[in-house]
C-alpha cells in the first residue's frame, strides 16, 4: 500500500475554525488554537496538529490586520471601547 503524502487542511477549513475560536473564546483564540494543536500532538493525531498549527498562524494574521486597520482609521472614525 502507497501512502498518500500529508498536504495539510485546505485554507477554507482553516478559516472557518479559525472564525470560530475568534467568536468563542476572542483575544484568547490564539491561545486556545495552541493548546488543540498541543492535545492533538498527544493524541497523535497528524491531521489534526496541522490544522490547529495552521489556525494559530491565520489568527496571528487576523489580529495583525485588525491592528493595522486600527492604526488606520482616524480617531474621529474609531469605536471607542466599552
Amino acid at each position: 500500500m502507497v501512502r498518500m503524502p500529508f498536504t495539510g487542511p485546505p485554507q477554507e477549513e482553516v478559516v472557518a475554525v479559525a472564525t470560530d475560536l475568534i467568536a468563542r473564546f476572542g483575544l484568547q483564540a490564539h491561545d486556545e488554537a495552541l493548546h488543540l494543536e498541543e492535545v492533538a500532538a498527544m493524541l497523535r493525531s497528524v491531521r489534526n496538529r496541522a490544522l490547529y498549527r495552521d489556525v494559530a498562524r491565520e489568527i496571528e494574521k487576523s489580529i495583525a490586520e485588525a491592528r493595522v486597520r486600527l492604526k488606520a482609521t482616524p480617531e474621529s472614525e474609531a469605536v471607542e471601547p466599552r
